[in-house]
């Protein structure tokens, strides 16, 4: 087990985390994943998620001799990785994406052995006031990042907000013949919004089982669970997390590859803890043209991702309510894992729940991913740091 603090660029910092067969670096600017690190059969070390071209390495937007080229947008500045939003992904206000996080503390979990980190941010913005701690703990053995965000109404009145969480996946886990599964139903695909340049794939405004059966904008249907070689298409797609499973998870598989991301969240609340109701999937297969997706509005799109994650609604919705001084707690799980088992590269059936983690079916072939998918050590965890005096007083380790 390892965890060390990182210089990355100018006057920005990150965290390194390490159980010798899985790592990530977290980084305090915006608090984002920017890797998360498992290794192929054959040796080599595969960041599953995605760092665009365009991301920017100075101190921030606003300082950046290039600034204008982000179009004053903080969050394409940081765009990419895994990332946490809250109360909006709007640049107009402060929120989780656009600030400087605090690492608080760091240091090693004793009953299990297991590293950790405690970041911090704090908004003061008049009608937006919230605080945001952040605890994101590694297991022996586990390839798994497990995160917990405790998000506090420090204002005087009601605090409505819509938390996200979502992870940006790209080459060379995505490939022509990846697939994208999830225990989300009732999907509904979305129209591009204003800001946005660029073509639909799937009929928007339609309701629709599976993601194997998602209507087509020029007729007839086609799995969206299936990656296919480059289509200039750009679609965001939202399904409802049945309400009875103990997990929300998305996933996406690479057969050739034999890699597999899991993304879950409990869905039961319990303690003071929140449950997202939605999973979010966006295929962006060179679909978007403008800047700077694209080098200019209208030129030739530079991105082929796939972003899934979790939401309390649509773009522009604010389904999570805090009252002055309430506490939400927030937990999710990040693995990536590769497999040898090719039959699981044609998809699973069903992903089951076992003590030793979860297991991913496909008739009699199956993969597991070691994991505490009750989330029972990062709980305990949170529960100590947070009553912590030494942390309420600020100090460090």
């Amino acid at each position: 087990m390892d965890i060390r603090r990182l210089p990355l660029w100018e006057g920005r910092y990150a965290t390194y985390m390490s159980n010798d067969i899985f790592s990530s670096v977290i980084e305090d600017q915006g608090e984002v994943l920017l890797e998360l690190t498992s290794r192929t059969l054959s040796g080599a070390r595969i960041n599953a998620l995605a760092l665009p071209y365009f991301r920017g390495t100075g101190a921030g937007v606003m300082s950046d001799e290039n600034g204008e080229w982000w179009q004053n947008s903080e969050a394409l500045y940081q765009a990419g990785g895994g990332y946490f939003t809250f109360p909006s992904s709007s640049s107009e206000h402060i929120n989780s994406v656009s600030t400087y996080w605090t690492l608080r503390r760091y240091g090693t979990e004793e009953e299990h052995g297991g590293v950790w980190r405690l970041s911090e941010m704090k908004s003061r913005e008049e009608g937006n006031r919230f605080r945001l701690e952040k605890i994101d703990m590694l297991l022996p053995l586990h390839p798994v990042l497990y995160t917990a965000i405790r998000i506090t109404n420090t204002g005087s009145d009601t605090l409505l907000g819509s938390a996200s969480w979502h992870s940006m996946l790209s080459s060379p886990l995505l490939e022509t013949g990846s697939v994208i599964s999830s225990n989300a139903r009732y999907w509904t695909a979305y129209a591009l919004s204003r800001r946005e340049s660029g073509v639909n794939r799937f009929l928007p405004g339609t309701l629709f089982d599976e993601l194997k059966h998602a209507p087509l904008v020029r007729g007839g249907s086609a799995d969206a669970g299936y990656v296919p070689p480059p289509t200039g298409t750009y679609d965001y797609m939202i399904g409802k997390i049945p309400d009875k499973n103990p997990l929300g998870w998305v996933a996406l598989n690479n057969p050739k590859c034999q890699l597999l991301y899991y993304l879950f969240t409990p869905r039961a609340e319990e303690d003071g803890s929140f449950a997202f109701p939605n999973v979010d999937i966006t295929e962006n297969y060179l679909g978007r043209m403008d800047a700077p997706w694209a080098l200019f509005d209208g030129a030739t799109p530079e991105i082929r991702a796939v972003t899934v994650g979790f939401n309390t609604g649509p773009k522009g919705t604010r389904n999570l309510m805090l009252e002055p001084g309430e506490s939400k707690l927030i937990l999710i799980g990040n693995g990536f894992i590769s497999y040898d088992n090719p039959r699981i590269g044609l998809g699973f059936f069903s992903a089951e729940l076992t003590d030793e983690g979860i297991v991913f079916k496909r008739t009699k072939s199956w993969a597991l991913l070691p994991a505490d998918h009750k989330f029972s050590a990062i709980r305990a965890l949170a529960t100590k740091l947070f009553s912590d005096p030494d942390y309420s007083q600020g100090q460090s380790s």
